[in-house]
This record gives C-alpha cells, structure tokens and sequence, in this order.
C-alpha cells in the first residue's frame, strides 16, 4: 500500500502532514460546495492529488473523513478566537475577535461556508453525538469576553451576555454568507475587504451594548 500511496502529489514524496492537509483541504472544498451526499471519494482523490488508499489511510471512511472535517474546523476557529486577550477594553476585544474570524475566511472561504451549511442544512450532512459542543465553542468564548466587560462596567448590565455574542457571531455569519455567494457563486465582485467589514460589525454592535 505505502508504494501505491506514494505515487501521485505531482510526483513530490511529502510528508505525511503534507498528504492529510491535502486530503482534509479538498475535502472541506467539495464538502463545502457539493454537499455531503454530491461529493465522492473519487472527487476527493482527484481534486487533492493523491491515491485512494491514501484517504482510507489517514481518514478511515468517506464519513469519517467528513467528521474530522468539521470537526477540525471547528476546533481551529476556537483556538484563533481564544487567543484574543480578554484583558482589555472591549472594543477593541470586539475589534480583534472579528478581525480573526474575518482572516479566516479570507484565506479559506469553504471553510467557513461548510461550517455555515452544517449547521443550517441538516439534512444535507451527515450528523454526529457532540457537534453541538463543537459549534458552541466561538460563542462561548465571546460570551466570556462581554460577561467579562459588563462586570468592569463596560458593557451596559442590561445587554444579555449570550444574546450580544449570538448577534456578533451572527452578523459575521451572514457578512461572509453573501460575500461567498457573490463572488464565488455568482461571480459579482463585491469589492469590499475584510478589514472594512470588521470595522462596520464593530462599530455597529459596540454603539449598541456600550455603558457610555
């Protein structure tokens, strides 16, 4: 089997972390644009480079290669957001937080889009016992962070900890959903970055849950 898996990746011998990357890349980009159900271990192979055997290697089955997918993305999302320092104005916490989770997008768009549609297309996806955790994990963080401000007197004490973290994470949600169908779907250059949508989500929720 080694000598089988060895054979494509354009004929470069790379490490074993270079194969998996490779495999997890294309498969979160079908997964992401297909579906889970539309998207085939063939599909995979051809858009990675690799062999068969290659993806039953590192992945085991087609639905386990999905589950790390989501899984993985979800657990590295939460790592970015996490190192955000909470000791600081909230403002500026708000300003970073959304500044990491636009980045992300930017350098993976299928990224975000698949975490999107599993959560609001069930039956496009297969599900799993503790995805629920998973997905609760950036709002999780967030809700910390403006807990954290509203004790200081930051954040005004009406202003729901878990409401303003749902509608923060929300509006990114729907930011990078349009931004995706436009121009990778539709192929309508929207000409707006990142750093400006971050700006326009900040400013908008912080004049909101602000004690002054």
């Amino acid at each position: 089997m080694r000598d089988e898996m060895e054979v494509r990746m354009d004929g470069l011998n790379p490490s074993g972390e270079d194969v998996r990357e490779a495999i997890f890349k294309s498969a979160v980009e079908l997964f992401a644009r297909r579906g889970y159900y539309a998207t085939t271990i063939r599909d995979i192979v051809d858009r990675a480079g690799v062999t068969q055997p290659m993806v039953y290697y590192y992945f085991g089955s087609k639905e386990e290669l999905f589950v790390s997918c989501v899984k993985e993305l979800f657990y590295r999302i939460s790592c970015e957001y996490k190192k955000v320092p909470m000791e600081q104005p909230i403002e500026k916490y708000l300003w970073e937080f959304i500044t990491v989770g636009n980045d992300i997008y930017a350098k993976s768009p299928e990224s975000i889009l698949l975490m999107i549609n599993y959560i609001h297309y069930p039956e496009e996806y297969p599900r799993f016992s503790d995805i629920k955790e998973l997905v609760a994990k950036p709002m999780e963080v967030l809700k910390n962070a403006i807990e954290y401000a509203r004790q200081n007197g930051e954040v005004r004490q009406e202003i729901n900890p878990i409401s303003a973290s749902m509608t923060v994470l929300g509006a990114l949600t729907l930011a990078r959903t349009l931004h995706y169908i436009h121009n990778f779907i539709m192929d309508i250059d929207l000409d707006v970055d990142t750093e400006f949508v971050s700006n326009q989500i900040q400013k908008i929720v912080t004049r909101g849950i602000l004690s002054n």
